[in-house]
């Protein structure tokens, strides 16, 4: 029996069951083709971006007719829900997929009390490691082994505060904390108040590149790194 996990529940709990291993696709890089008169075939110009994936998953479930439709609902609402991003497949441990979309398709009834759906799952093409999503100090995060990496950084203090990684710096007005998300390019404290006005500098060149980096913090400040470790 074959499980997945999503919004931290498996399918089994939410009451259906996997018909058969999912296939992953394999990344592509994004690129462009350039046609040159006079030339056989083409050029291809690859950027450094990744193309989203489609995971497609077939869910069966049996129940009693009368219960058919409370169940199938069960697990729309579980699969729809918004409470976490990550696709969790059962072979690939440690492992996390970012979904960015789920549709479900129709419920057909195999027999009276058995149905069976597909659902796809438009996810980032990246696959993300689980230990990459824990608080980290910065010496411990200076070593890339993987692709290059959105990190997020946590910032304690009070005053004018500037990070530098890799030679790029990025200042901050820090009033007790300030988390800086370079994946979703924004700046706010824990409590939610956002500080995007109070920053200054690129959010990209903050990312932690492929093998060795480097991060520098005005003396006096706290800082942890959640990674965000990926590969493809």
């Amino acid at each position: 029996m074959y499980l997945i996990k999503r919004n931290k529940k498996t399918n089994t709990e939410a009451g259906v069951l996997v018909k058969e291993r999912p296939a992953t696709p394999a990344p592509e890089y994004r690129y462009e083709t350039i046609e040159i008169p006079g030339r056989d075939g083409a050029l291809y110009s690859e950027e450094e971006f990744v193309d989203d994936i489609t995971i497609k998953i077939t869910f069966v479930f049996a129940a009693d007719p009368a219960k058919w439709q409370d169940l199938f609902r069960k697990a729309r609402k579980w699969l729809l829900d918004k409470t976490d991003n990550k696709l969790i497949l059962e072979d690939m441990p440690g492992y996390y997929y970012k979904v960015k979309h789920t549709t479900i398709g129709s419920s057909e009834r195999e027999v009276k009390q058995v149905g069976e759906f597909e659902t796809e799952f438009i996810c980032e093409g990246h696959q993300y490691l689980a230990s990459g999503t824990y608080e980290y100090e910065k010496q411990e995060v200076l070593y890339n082994p993987y692709s290059v990496s959105h990190p997020t950084y946590l910032i304690t203090g009070n005053g004018r505060c500037t990070l530098t990684v890799n030679g790029n710096e990025f200042v901050a007005e820090v009033g007790q904390n300030v988390t800086i998300d370079t994946d979703l390019m924004l700046a706010y404290r824990q409590d939610g108040r956002m500080m995007n006005t109070s920053v200054t500098g690129d959010y990209q060149e903050l990312y932690l590149k492929e093998g060795d980096n480097t991060i520098e913090i005005t003396e006096g400040f706290g800082l942890k790194v959640i990674p965000n470790w990926r590969c493809l």
